[in-house]
């Protein structure tokens, strides 16, 4: 098994730090919805829809972009992925209407979209199979930081500054200085020559498209939608149902999140000690519907706190060792590609939740939409069920053989 070198640690250090700007900036409007609904009049559809446009782009975008990864470009795209983002969020300052803050955000969604598909294939080239899932967990901290930390810190500029769009300049600015550190990181990294050894890559993962990698296309979408709802639209959910004011309902968001970090870390090496990735993720979604119930119900603000960080903790207990098993059943000479599938088809369900959600409140309230969450929750572990565990490298389709 090959060590684990600085190369290595430089692209894990550089992907943190883009992923946290890159859920960072695709979660950016969510502190500031309340807002931006009276200011420019939305309806709560178009609230879902606001935030669904930079999601859906980005998936509709993932497979091109894994395309292109697999033609030697991953190590490029993490990088402008942070610095194309950062431009997109100063624009969308200077939104004026619903039109042009959602055609704004549906080109974040494309400046985003270089980052997923690069950085699992880079993780993947980097640490073998038994630093995965502590790879990939640490990975997903930084996206998970990012988003814990924008609900907070959005309401604190706006109280600061009193202006949603002073605030996302602000932000904006953050990305162009963390660009700088990304892009020297990876150049870093390029320069040596420390990778796992070739001949492991290419043991590591199956020849050919599996019946795994099917089912996990299935989990990945079925999980993606309450994680989009919960992340995107937690603080309208709480000013909305539970009258807390933005402040109150973006820390109480950024509590949820900052939960899920811990559970990342209970996973992560457990995963990798135990060799196991199927318990983790259908105890993940399995016990994070029933939290979820739970908010249609008149909590006190004890209680609910209590609900919202195990919905935190439940929902992101998962997602190493789900991250991690995606690695292991992606082609081995296709592993962009796979992950562009995944993040393209397989987030599509997650990329128009917001909008299902928000049209679901509209309809019926917002009662009816948190059960729209708890029924993709429990499909999502009804889906997980079907993993096998014991034959990663059962072939479906492989596209190598011939007629």
């Amino acid at each position: 098994m090959s060590k684990v070198t600085r190369a290595s640690y430089a692209v894990l250090l550089a992907c943190v730090l883009a992923h946290f700007m890159n859920h960072m900036y695709t979660g950016a409007l969510a502190p500031f919805l309340p807002a931006i609904k009276n200011e420019l009049n939305l309806t709560l559809t178009e609230a879902g829809a606001v935030t669904s446009a930079a999601i859906v782009t980005m998936t509709i975008s993932h497979l091109f972009v894994g395309h292109l990864v697999d033609k030697g470009w991953k190590d490029i795209f993490i990088p402008l992925s942070v610095l194309i983002t950062a431009l997109i969020i100063l624009i969308s300052s200077l939104a004026t209407s619903f039109l042009f803050l959602a055609v704004s955000m549906a080109l974040l969604g494309f400046g985003a979209a270089p980052y997923h598909p690069s950085a699992f294939p880079a993780l993947t080239e980097r640490f073998p199979t038994n630093y995965r899932a502590k790879a990939t967990g640490i990975q997903a901290a930084g996206g998970l930081i990012g988003m814990a930390l924008i609900p907070i810190l959005g309401v604190g500029l706006l109280l600061r500054y009193g202006l949603w769009r002073v605030s996302l300049t602000i932000l904006a600015g953050v990305g162009f200085l963390v660009f700088a550190p990304i892009a020297l990181l990876m150049i870093y990294a390029n320069l040596k020559t420390e990778r796992v050894k070739e001949e492991e890559i290419e043991q590591d993962g199956p020849d050919g498209w599996t019946k795994n990698f099917v089912v996990a296309l299935v989990v990945s979408g079925l999980r993606g939608m309450p994680f989009r709802c919960t992340t995107l639209l937690m603080p309208l959910y709480l000013v909305m149902s539970y009258g807390y004011e933005p402040i109150w309902a973006g820390s109480l968001t950024t509590l949820m999140l900052v939960t899920g970090l811990f559970g990342q870390f209970v996973s992560a090496p457990l995963s990798d000690r135990v060799g196991k990735r199927k318990p983790f993720i259908i105890i993940s979604t399995g016990l994070m519907a029933p939290f979820l119930l739970m908010l249609n119900y008149s909590l006190d603000n004890f209680a609910l706190i209590m609900v919202l960080m195990a919905i935190g903790f439940f929902y992101f207990f998962g997602v190493p060792p789900n991250q991690a098993f995606e690695t292991e059943i992606s082609p081995k000479h296709a592993r962009g590609l796979a992950f562009g599938i995944l993040f393209s088809i397989g987030a599509v369900p997650g990329a128009v939740a917001p909008i299902i959600f928000g049209a679901i409140g509209d309809a019926f309230g917002l009662g009816a939409s948190i059960l729209f969450l708890v029924g993709t929750s429990l499909l999502a572990t009804i889906a997980a069920l079907f993993i096998d565990e014991k034959d990663k490298n059962a072939i479906v389709l492989d596209l190598e053989e011939s007629p």
